[in-house]
């Protein structure tokens, strides 16, 4: 049973790091056109919170919030507050 476990989430870790060249494109798209789309912005940034979780995305979730908080620092700072709170142990 736990042998399937880990299996599963192996895969699960390999679907998210292919799938995150399209997040990381995405990513690239809104920094580069300085979009200020907050539900463009904070949909992406739920997705990479969730990918975190499996160690992936960390760099592109700083990166986007970093930016965010350029322009809207207090919804920013709740994503950092999330993230620490997700990932800290």
């Amino acid at each position: 049973m736990l042998d399937e476990i880990v299996a599963r989430l192996k895969d699960l870790k390999k679907q998210m790091e292919n799938e995150l060249t399209y997040i990381r494109q995405e990513v690239k798209d809104i920094l580069k056109s300085k979009s200020r789309a907050v539900d463009r912005i904070e949909k992406t940034l739920d997705v990479l919170l969730n990918y975190s979780q499996m160690g992936v995305g960390e760099k592109e979730f700083k990166r986007l919030n970093a930016y965010y908080a350029s322009f809207n620092p207090e919804n920013a700072k709740f994503y950092v507050d999330y993230y620490k709170e997700m990932n800290k142990g």
